[in-house]
């Protein structure tokens, strides 16, 4: 199976490293444990990844995924800012910006709107072709110029944003 490979990757690479496991090492075995849905372990790991290196910004990205499955989008939220405030981007920074912008949405505040479509404008200069992106992207405008407020409308973008998988880990 393919966790087979990335475990033993993950030996391999313990065992070569002189003086301890490296940061890569822990993001790799929390990328691992998110996608077994292991999420006590994949902060552990996280917390070892940001002790090693805290100016890391794939390790506060993947935090930031951790948290944004977890729901705890305040979290995510915070993670995904610290992670765009670095000169080196991650490597799945489409990701950042499409879940922060859909953070930024789903609070509604008129402020947060802007920062949204800052978020989802980059996320859709890094892929163009990106159907939930652009999505999104409306809503902002029909949220901002048309002042959309029909609460019928609003449940179902949220009944919408539930079914695009936002909750599905797909970097």
């Amino acid at each position: 199976s393919e966790l087979y490979f990335v475990h033993m990757a993950l030996a391999h690479e313990l065992l070569s490293v002189q003086g301890g496991p490296s940061c890569e090492y822990y993001l790799a075995l929390a990328r691992t444990c998110l996608l077994k849905e292991d999420f006590s372990k994949c902060q552990e790991c996280l917390c070892e990844a940001i002790r090693i290196d805290p100016m890391n910004p794939n390790v506060w990205a993947q935090k930031g995924h951790l948290c944004y499955l977890q729901r705890d989008f305040g979290e995510a939220k915070k993670c995904y800012e610290r992670t765009i405030g670095f000169v080196e981007d991650a490597a799945d920074m489409h990701f950042v910006y499409l879940r922060l912008g859909s953070i930024y949405l789903e609070e509604e505040e008129l402020e947060e709107m802007v920062e949204a479509e800052d978020a989802l404008s980059e996320a859709n200069t890094l892929n163009n072709t990106n159907a939930e992106v652009w999505g999104y992207l409306a809503l902002i405008c029909l949220h901002v110029s048309l002042g959309l407020r029909n609460d019928a409308l609003l449940r179902e973008i949220q009944a919408a944003q539930q079914r695009l998988g936002f909750g599905n880990p797909v970097f």
